[in-house]
């Protein structure tokens, strides 16, 4: 993966192509009922391959208060499945998806960066992915953007240098 190929021109990060590259990449998962993953997309010298640092297992509790992302992050990735169902004719949901009897399997990659931008791909059970680019409300976002903030953007003079360079350690930090 060339982190490089996620950058535009103005220098931000294109994170449909990220979530839509996570989402590809993990196409193969989405009955998979693994706690959600985590990862942190590392800027990388020009050319060279994305460093991806990764959390697995993460809770809403960590992602809201605990990890810190390191400074030389270009974006941040969270992976989770779930389950998907019907709405009420009425808008409203009475059932719990995973407990209504047209349940689904939902695989939802979302990905954060630049200045908070938000985009998600979300996967229902075998449908095409749909992406999701508008203002995005709720635990999962509300979550990301926290974790995000923590963030201390690497001087320029550090860019492009990974972290395993800087410090002698490959994996991210938690406070």
């Amino acid at each position: 993966m060339h982190e490089s190929s996620f950058r535009q021109p103005d220098g931000t990060v294109d994170l449909v192509a990220v979530a839509e590259t996570f989402g590809r990449a993990l196409f193969d998962q989405p009955a998979d009922r693994s706690d959600p993953q985590l990862f942190a997309l590392l800027d990388a010298t020009a050319g060279d391959d994305a460093v991806i640092a990764h959390w697995p297992d993460v809770d809403h509790e960590l992602l809201m208060w605990h990890i810190v992302p390191p400074p030389e992050c270009a974006a941040l990735v969270l992976v989770t499945t779930g389950w998907a169902a019907p709405l009420d004719d009425d808008g409203e949901c009475r059932i719990r998806p995973s407990e209504h009897p047209e349940r689904r399997r939902s695989h939802t990659v979302t990905a954060i960066g630049n200045d908070g931008e938000i985009v998600s791909v979300l996967r229902v059970a075998d449908e095409a992915p749909k992406t999701l680019t508008d203002d995005c409300y709720g635990r999962v976002p509300d979550a990301l953007r926290c974790c995000w903030s923590r963030r201390t953007p690497a001087p320029p003079s550090a860019r492009g240098v990974t972290r395993q360079q800087r410090t002698g350690r490959s994996k991210p930090s938690v406070s």
